[in-house]
């Protein structure tokens, strides 16, 4: 009988290619994850893995476990969650991973009623923003996943993974009140910003990639970025004190701070989405739609509450 978690072990290999890799997804040592795999070669009785240079490297049997330990995997997965629907046991670990946003304004409004409700209930989070977070998803290592897209800049959809948006809301221009531009009260055009020097994400990431393309759709100019941070706190400071403008998501709040003026913007809207996104099938286990339902309230009362927004509405599928 092959055990399931030597499968995983293997499975990981495949896909993330070192023994140093595995061992930091799965939370062993290399070691330990190079034991697992001289195991279950004995259990297959054929060679899984070999040598090359330094590293390790799959053989053509070892490949093809792979691809099958994949389904055995998931299917391992589905009985599982389908023992705990058919419990209806609220219990266990729900793993989040989310963006500052969509946190502070869905996530920790939750926590409370969660934790009345469902005591056995556990919610771990963690912020970040990665490129691989969904691939994270996929493969397990979390549960529920909340994402920001743009409407220049909508993440490709996946068959395996079901999302839906919960809030829509506007992209503004947040500018310093000392600035010239911040006088007035009306839109703005982008092509007035030509000039100004900018505050954005480090490079690769949504906020700078949709604040770049804005610029140059709307504006018919390259932006002048002169500070780059993806700490909300320290954008602020640049716009206020380092006279530099920026686009600023409508939950972001900017207007509520000393120093800085926030305008919309007059050429087209530029929308950002608070997309949740679980595993196709996820649901079935009552912890995970314990919190997704939470979730879906907490976004109902945020954007009740603030005129600004717009409430999302479930995608079909993946």
């Amino acid at each position: 009988m092959l055990d399931l978690a030597r499968l995983r072990v293997l499975r990981e290999l495949k896909l993330r290619g070192t023994v140093g890799a595995v061992a930091e997804a799965l939370g062993y040592s290399p070691s330990a994850v190079s034991q697992q795999l001289a195991q279950l070669q004995k259990d297959v009785g054929v060679s899984l893995v070999e040598r090359a240079g330094r590293r390790l490297r799959l053989t053509e049997a070892g490949d093809v476990l792979a691809g099958h330990a994949e389904t055995l995997l998931a299917g391992a997965h589905r009985a599982e969650e389908a023992a705990l629907a058919a419990s209806g046991r609220v219990a266990g670990v729900v793993r989040v991973v989310g963006f500052t946003t969509a946190l502070v304004h869905v996530l920790a409004p939750a926590l409370p009623g969660l934790a009345e409700r469902y005591p056995e209930l556990v919610v771990d989070v963690m912020e970040e923003e990665f490129v691989r977070v969904l691939q994270a998803l996929v493969l397990q290592e979390i549960d529920v996943v909340l994402t920001d897209e743009y409407s220049h800049l909508p993440r490709p959809r996946r068959p395996e993974l079901t999302s839906e948006v919960l809030v829509i809301e506007k992209m503004r221009l947040a500018l310093p009140a000392a600035h010239p531009l911040a006088r007035g009260t009306g839109p703005l055009r982008m092509a007035e910003l030509a000039e100004i020097p900018w505050a954005t994400g480090h490079i690769g990431t949504n906020h700078a990639d949709v604040m770049e393309r804005t610029c140059v759709e709307l504006g018919g100019f390259r932006p002048n970025v002169r500070y780059r941070s993806n700490d909300m706190l320290v954008i602020f400071a640049m716009i206020a004190r380092g006279g530099a403008a920026c686009l600023v998501p409508d939950l972001a709040l900017a207007e509520l701070e000393e120093g800085i003026v926030v305008r919309d913007i007059a050429d087209a809207p530029v929308e950002r989405r608070m997309v949740l996104w679980t595993r196709t099938g996820a649901d079935v286990r009552p912890s995970v739609r314990a919190v997704l339902e939470a979730l879906r309230r907490s976004a109902d009362e945020l954007a009740a509450g603030r005129t600004t927004l717009v409430r999302g509405v479930p995608s079909a599928g993946g």
